[in-house]
């Protein structure tokens, strides 16, 4: 989570001596910048934010601690399955688990056969117990969850709020323009998600090539959203972590975790067009909505006792533009490409895994490849 990675801030070393600039404070960037520091380099990390974690962020302005980003705990099994207020008999249970394996086989023909085409649009159910394991497929966090963040702790010199718009690397230097000044390195790390690489916020002398630029729009942000509320008392009387995915009498579907590391709390999750909805409606409209949604399965007794809320904006987010990176694996090892020989690129978009675990491997290789360049210079 963020404390982690905020830990052990210094003052960067001045500009005329940098070997190394990272450009974003999150887990591939600190991985990157730890790596380089263990090699007796010179380094600073930019964060155009007001803090550092990137999309690993922990929020605890509810009193409760509320990961925004990427999971770092492991899911509690599998989820109970509700229908129309009732959860399913074990037979139903069971056509359940069969409706899923062939669901996730026609997935992986569609994407391989026809990856052009939306799979939502191709698949469809014919009842409600169908539509659930749809849903439930396609809401899937494509990556694991991580119990501990894997970034090497140390003193990693951070300059918070300063945004890079423009890297430069035609001189003997990298040059970075930033709304600050100017920074000069030997070589420049750069892990910045593809919705701010596609999003003209970034800018490239020379420019980026065709291929790149191609596999950064094959490479689009996932919307997704969480709202987190919390209750005066117990209002569920489920285990600690419990998770539930329902399907409603309006045709919806709730994601849910209840009593998240036993709080008085749930996390509600949405994809796509729901959370671009809820951003859309702003935070108050996304807590009352999870109100709703959670009176509806567990009765009154949650609103009575509601206390708090706040929701994720990723997609609002300038320095993020969505939630996380969905692709296949050519794409993201052109991304992974250096780009004019000192400009490397790192990121959850330029690893084939994806996610924490993904992002903490590319800053690792980008590292390497920073190491090999200034071993040249």
């Amino acid at each position: 989570m963020s404390g982690a990675l905020a830990a052990g801030f210094v003052h960067p070393a001045r500009a005329a001596d940098l070997d190394a600039i990272v450009i974003g404070a999150g887990v591939a960037g600190f991985a990157a910048a730890s790596a380089l520091i263990g090699a007796r380099k010179n380094v600073v990390v930019l964060e155009a934010r007001e803090r550092t974690g990137g999309r690993v962020f922990t929020n605890t302005s509810l009193g409760l601690p509320f990961d925004e980003g990427a999971p770092t705990r492991p899911e509690s099994g599998a989820p109970a399955l509700v229908i129309d207020g009732r959860e399913l008999s074990r037979e139903e249970y069971a056509r359940y688990a069969r409706v899923s394996a062939e669901l996730e086989r026609t997935l992986e023909k569609l994407r391989t056969q026809l990856p052009g085409v939306d799979p939502q649009v191709v698949i469809q159910g014919n009842d409600s117990l169908e539509k659930l394991a749809i849903a439930e497929l396609f809401r899937r966090v494509p990556f694991a969850p991580f119990a501990t963040l894997p970034v090497t702790e140390g003193k990693v010199p951070v300059r918070i709020g300063t945004r890079v718009m423009r890297i430069d690397s035609t001189g003997a230097l990298v040059r970075l323009m930033t709304q600050g000044g100017e920074f000069t390195a030997k070589v420049v790390i750069v892990t910045v998600p593809t919705g701010v690489l596609g999003g003209g916020g970034l800018t490239f002398a020379p420019p980026l090539w065709l291929e790149r630029l191609a596999a950064i729009e094959s490479l689009p942000m996932v919307q997704a959203a969480k709202t987190f509320v919390t209750f005066s008392r117990r209002v569920f009387d489920v285990p600690d972590d419990a998770r539930l995915v329902a399907w409603t009498a309006t045709g919806t579907v709730i994601e849910a975790q209840l009593r998240p590391r036993g709080q008085e709390a749930a996390l509600l999750f949405y994809r796509d067009g729901e959370a671009r909805r809820l951003e859309a409606d702003g935070p108050m409209a996304a807590t009352a909505g999870a109100v709703s949604a959670l009176a509806e399965l567990f009765g009154r007794e949650v609103r009575t006792a509601f206390l708090r809320g706040a929701s994720t904006r990723w997609g609002k987010d300038p320095f993020a533009r969505g939630a996380w990176v969905d692709g296949p694996p050519p794409p993201r090892r052109a991304l992974a490409q250096p780009h004019h020989e000192r400009v490397v690129f790192a990121g959850e978009a330029t690893d084939p895994v994806g996610g924490v675990v993904g992002a903490n491997a590319s800053g690792l290789r980008a590292a390497k490849e920073a190491l090999a360049v200034l071993g040249r210079g």
